[in-house]
């Protein structure tokens, strides 16, 4: 492969076959921690964020030293705030809600706080923390793809919902999900379906940036940006279903106390690849069910 030449005619038909990835083609879901739900209708967020970014990750390495070059050896990863850009509506609603959602990290909850003037004498305990709990929520960043053949995979996990019983998440953001412009975007014949998911969890803003207000800006659209502070990104692509049900049966061997004596066989897989792996499981199990003794043996 390496003294391959170059050929025009298979880079453009592999172009052709896969398509380009569009920055455009995004959809971003804010959803809000419960002590604020039944307070605003966001529905229309979607619409009115104009950028977003999937987020980066960088590990982070200790240096190893013996003989020789330097070897660096990542221990964890490090990640920055996700930016929004949002564009505000006549009446700034997008700004007080997002404001809403960052008092409630201070002055009691927030919803009777000090900036709606709710404890003008300043007693004690306006300004006192909340409970990390009460204020995080989660965001999910939807990217479509415009080539047929992906059109019609999801990468969506509206069971995983099911499973931890988020019933009301469920029955007011599937569609949103599934298809937020609910409209025949790239002239398909079936709905057009995320084919990237990535889910910011444990979420809050961090930081709400300043909005200009200039008597010459004229007919200018005012915008907000946004920066969102979350713990974990969970992603989800289509093509990696199998390589997720590996993730789910390895931490289900990891959690149960017959199967833990099999766990170090899971790791074969991602060393030697699905087909290489097999066979070392196969003397893995067997070795541990010839050591296991029942209780009453």
């Amino acid at each position: 492969m390496g003294n391959r030449r170059f050929n025009v005619s298979e880079f453009s038909a592999e172009i052709g076959k896969r398509g380009t990835a569009k920055p455009s083609y995004f959809s971003v879901l804010l959803n809000m921690p419960p002590a604020l739900r039944g307070f605003f209708d966001t529905s229309f967020l979607p619409l009115r964020i104009e950028h977003a970014s999937l987020p980066s990750r960088t590990l982070m390495t200790i240096e190893q030293s013996y003989h020789g070059p330097v070897r660096n050896i990542p221990y964890r990863f490090m990640q920055q705030p996700m930016q929004l850009r949002i564009i505000l509506s006549d009446n700034m609603i997008e700004r007080e809600v997002l404001m809403a959602w960052q008092d409630l990290a201070t002055s009691s909850g927030g919803r009777a706080g000090y900036r709606r003037g709710g404890s003008r004498s300043r007693g004690v305990g306006i300004f006192d923390s909340t409970f990390y709990d009460e204020i995080i929520g989660s965001v999910d960043i939807l990217q479509f793809p415009e080539t047929p053949q992906f059109q019609s995979e999801a990468a969506t996990s509206v069971g995983e919902a099911l499973a931890l019983g988020d019933l009301g998440t469920i029955f007011t953001n599937t569609a949103d999900v599934i298809d937020p412009f609910n409209v025949n975007i790239f002239g398909s014949t079936q709905s057009v379906k995320p084919q990237y998911r990535v889910n910011l969890q444990e979420a809050f803003p961090l930081n709400i940036g300043d909005v200009e207000l200039d008597w010459s800006a004229g007919d200018q659209v005012s915008k907000l940006t946004v920066q969102m502070e979350y713990f974990i990104a969970t992603e989800e692509h289509p093509k990696a279903a199998a390589l997720k049900s590996l993730y789910v049966a390895e931490d289900f061997i990891r959690r149960s106390d017959f199967l833990a004596g099999f766990a170090p066989a899971i790791s074969i897989l991602t060393n030697t690849g699905v087909l290489g792996g097999t066979s070392g499981i196969l003397d893995a199990v067997t070795q541990g069910i010839r050591q296991f003794r029942l209780p009453f043996a």
